[in-house]
């Protein structure tokens, strides 16, 4: 008779596969503990075994060369169906058994076996033994072989938290260079306003200019000054980003509407780099938003798209009012490659683009994007392919 599945198979199976032990090596922990089984039961089989979907997989083993075989035959099986030990007095007396080819073809008559539990909840294998005689365990025996089973539990624990710790430490260490990119890229961000503005502000102090070379030298400090107060803006978005408060003043809008204003406001940056910026957007495209935080989405996407796309190239934002609003915001430009379009909404993350072309930033804005959108419980998709351009998909609930 096959076992029944466990009520919650697909978690044991998860259970059992992030213990990371199927198919290793022998190891002289659950070889211990396998002749430990066999010594103190007295039988001549001691098994650590582990219940896989199709199979059951001997760990260690004593009294046998076989390294496994199919869960339909498997004793074990029946019992990770609960907590408790499992014990056949005589196969041949049992229901469960008795047509079991194991019980002729290995002589199997006795059996007892202990769950082996992960989390305190997933029975995903078991302490056994096997003998060739019927007999019973003694209570000492049961609660040894119970012992032997936690024992193996531990073990598995053990190698799951020491894998888990090492994969820790190597995301630390990854934090670690991320943070020190990120110190880096910050100050250069900070730093070259900053002594953009400092020179010019030497210079107006210690010679005399005239009133127009005089204006030049403060709009180019007022730009730099607003390059500044953006990028602390977006550390502080940042930072409620990362404490999930992200507030937002919810009323109708139209997207459309709110497109046109932020091409309006970009079109002096694309013509300044000889870019085509096409409005397409057709009135109204109705949505539920926060209008201010919105325009925010639709600064950073455009002017993303502006600063990567070379002179000559073409933007356009096109709407879509049927179903669930959307804007789609095209560009020609350099494009994003494959292995790096996962990463583009990570805060702090700039693509070889980013590089390659020197573009300010410290790749804060696509992160922002997504955690506006997030916080509507609209989404944001890229698609893009190098050389040809990109498409920004942006997609509200009604």
């Amino acid at each position: 008779m096959r076992a029944p599945l466990p009520p919650d198979e697909p978690a044991r199976l998860a259970a059992l596969h992030d213990a990371q032990v199927l198919d290793t090596p022998p190891e002289e922990d659950f070889d211990d503990i396998a002749l430990l089984a066999s010594q103190i039961c007295g039988t001549p089989v001691g098994l650590v075994s582990l219940v896989d979907r199709d199979r059951q997989w001997l760990k260690a083993k004593v009294g046998t060369e076989l390294d496994g075989f199919p869960r339909d035959l498997s004793f074990c099986a029946h019992t990770i169906t609960s907590h408790d030990l499992l014990e056949v007095p005589d196969a041949e007396d049992d229901n469960r058994f008795a047509d079991n080819p194991g019980v002729d073809a290995l002589g199997i008559r006795f059996y007892a076996g202990a769950p082996v539990v992960l989390d305190g909840t997933y029975a995903v294998g078991t302490v056994c033994v096997l003998d060739r005689e019927p007999r019973v365990l003694t209570s000492a025996q049961r609660r040894a072989l119970r012992s032997l089973a936690r024992h193996a539990s531990v073990q598995l624990e053990l190698r799951r938290y020491a894998r888990h710790a090492g994969e820790i430490a190597d995301r630390m260490r990854q934090v670690d260079r991320m943070k020190d990119s990120f110190l880096a890229t910050v100050s250069h961000e900070l730093r070259t306003p900053l002594s953009t503005i400092r020179g010019y502000l030497e210079m107006l102090l210690e010679d005399d200019f005239d009133a127009e070379t005089s204006r030049r030298f403060l709009s180019v400090m007022s730009r730099n000054s607003d390059r500044l107060l953006r990028l602390i803006d977006e550390l502080l978005m940042v930072a409620k980003m990362t404490d999930n408060r992200v507030q937002l003043d919810l009323a109708e809008v139209d997207l459309a509407e709110l497109a046109h204003q932020a091409v309006a406001a970009c079109r002096g940056l694309a013509e300044h780099r000889g870019v085509k910026l096409r409005d397409r957007t057709e009135t109204p495209v109705p949505a539920r938003g926060d209008a201010k935080r919105l325009a925010q989405v639709l600064n950073h996407l455009l002017v993303n798209a502006i600063k990567f796309t070379h002179a000559d190239g073409e933007i356009t934002v096109d709407s879509i009012s049927e179903g669930e609003p959307e804007l789609l915001i095209t560009d020609t430009g350099v494009g994003i490659a494959a292995d790096e379009l996962p990463h583009v909404f990570d805060r702090f993350y700039r693509c070889a683009a980013a590089e390659v072309m020197a573009t300010q930033g410290p790749g804060l804005g696509l992160a922002i994007v997504k955690s506006i959108v997030d916080a509507h419980h609209g989404s944001v998709h890229l698609e893009s392919e190098p050389g040809t351009g990109t498409t920004v998909r942006l997609t509200l609930p009604r």
